[in-house]
C-alpha cells in the first residue's frame, strides 16, 4: 500500500512537472510572438527649416515606442544621439546650426523591454545644408525620371537625375547640388534589378516594378516599370509558318532557343561577344567567362547536338544568332536573329517583336 502511495506521488509529481514545462513553452512562445523585432523607420528625409535650421523627418515605424535622432560628429567621427523622439512624433528641427555647413543624420527606432531601450540599426543616412536664398550650393528638390523607349519594352536601359534639379527657395545663378549621386533600388528584383548607375536591367520574370532614386537630403522619386520578356514571346503574330527549318526551331527546340535568348538578354555585356561551337569530336567552344553559363549548356548542346543544321550560335551585347547551313559548303544558309535592342520592325523575315529570319537561299 505504501509503494502504491509512492507511486502515485512520483506520477503526480511528473504530471506536474510535465504541465509546468508545458505551460513555460507556451509562454516563451508567445512571449517569442510579442516581442517582434523593432525596424528602423522608413522615408528618412531631411529639409532647410530656416538659415540656421534643419527638419528631419521620418514614418511611422511598427512595434516602436521611440525614435532617435543621431548626427555625425566630425571631430568624434561617427553618429552621436541628439535626441530621443516619442511614439507619436514623426519630426524633429536641429536647432542653433551655422549657415553654409553640411549636416548629416540617422534615425534609428526603439522598443522598451525590461525598462530598457532596445534600439533598431540606423537608417540610411541623409543630409542637407543651410544656405541663404543667394547661396550656390543648394540641397535637392526635385528628381525627375523618365524612361526611353527600351525602358518602355523592358529592355536594359539608364534613368537619370534632370538637369531641372533646383535648391530650396534659391535666388542664385547655376545653383549646385551638394551632392547629385542618386541611391537606386527595385520594388522587386526578380523582376528587374538596377545598379547604382540607375542603370536598368530587365530579369527572366515578367511583371510590374517601381525603380525608386533617392537623393542625399533623402528626397526621393520613383518609376513605374512593365517587364515583358521579349525572349520568350507567346506567339509569333507576324510570322505565316511557311519556312521548314524555322519551325522546326521554334517548335521543337522552343525551349532551348528561348532560354539562350533569355541568358544573353539578362548577360549583356558591351565588351562580350563571340561564337558558340562544336566541334567534331562533340566539345562545345566558345562560351563568354560568365559564372552562370552552366543555365544554357544544356539547351546549346541540345540544339548543336541534335539539330545538325544549327552549326554556330553567335552573342554578342545585342543580338543572339541561330546561324543555319542547308549544304556542307556553307552556300545556302539561314540564320534566325535576336536583338535586344531592335523590335525588328523592318525585318522582312519579321517573327515577333526582337526575333527575325534571313534567308539567303531557298529551302
Amino acid at each position: 500500500m505504501d509503494n502504491k502511495k509512492k507511486w502515485g506521488k512520483a506520477v503526480q509529481m511528473i504530471s506536474m512537472l510535465f504541465l509546468a514545462a508545458v505551460i513555460s513553452c507556451c509562454l516563451s512562445k508567445n512571449a517569442m510572438a510579442k516581442s517582434k523585432p523593432v525596424m528602423p523607420p522608413e522615408n528618412v528625409s531631411v529639409q532647410m527649416k530656416s538659415v540656421t535650421s534643419l527638419k528631419i523627418k521620418w514614418n511611422k515605424s511598427e512595434n516602436a515606442d521611440g525614435y532617435i535622432i543621431y548626427k555625425y560628429n566630425k571631430r568624434a567621427k561617427k553618429y552621436v544621439r541628439v535626441h530621443t523622439a516619442k511614439k507619436n512624433q514623426r519630426s524633429w528641427v536641429d536647432k542653433n546650426l551655422k549657415t553654409g555647413k553640411v549636416y548629416q543624420y540617422k534615425v534609428a527606432s526603439y522598443k522598451m523591454v525590461k525598462g530598457k531601450k532596445k534600439k533598431s540599426k540606423k537608417s540610411y543616412a541623409v543630409s542637407a545644408i543651410t544656405h541663404t536664398k543667394r547661396s550656390k550650393k543648394v540641397n535637392a528638390l526635385i528628381i525627375s525620371l523618365y524612361a526611353n523607349s527600351e525602358n518602355e519594352m523592358g529592355i536594359c536601359s539608364d534613368l537619370l537625375i534632370s538637369d531641372d534639379v533646383l535648391g530650396e527657395d534659391t535666388k542664385a545663378s547655376d545653383p549646385v547640388v551638394i551632392s547629385d549621386k542618386l541611391v537606386w533600388s527595385s520594388s522587386d528584383e526578380s523582376i528587374a534589378k538596377v545598379d547604382q548607375n540607375g542603370r536598368v536591367t530587365a530579369m527572366e520574370k515578367e511583371g510590374t516594378c517601381y525603380i525608386t532614386a533617392r537623393a542625399h537630403n533623402g528626397v526621393k522619386e520613383k518609376i513605374k516599370m512593365n517587364i515583358v520578356n521579349y525572349a520568350r514571346p507567346k506567339s509569333f503574330p507576324y510570322y505565316n509558318g511557311g519556312k521548314e527549318y524555322v519551325n522546326i526551331m521554334l517548335t521543337d527546340y522552343r525551349e532551348n532557343v528561348f532560354n539562350i535568348a533569355t541568358y544573353f538578354t539578362i548577360n549583356k555585356n558591351e565588351d562580350v561577344w563571340g561564337t558558340i561551337k562544336m566541334d567534331d569530336e562533340g566539345n562545345i567552344t566558345g562560351y563568354p567567362d560568365f559564372d552562370n553559363i552552366a543555365e544554357i549548356e544544356e539547351d546549346v548542346r541540345t540544339i548543336l547536338a541534335n539539330f545538325p543544321l544549327v552549326t554556330e550560335i553567335f552573342y554578342s551585347n545585342e543580338r543572339v544568332e541561330f546561324f543555319m547551313k542547308y549544304d556542307k559548303y556553307g552556300s545556302s544558309y539561314c540564320r534566325i536573329d535576336y536583338r535586344i535592342d531592335d523590335d525588328m520592325s523592318d525585318a522582312s523575315g519579321r517573327l515577333a517583336p526582337h526575333w527575325a529570319y534571313t534567308q539567303f537561299s531557298p529551302m
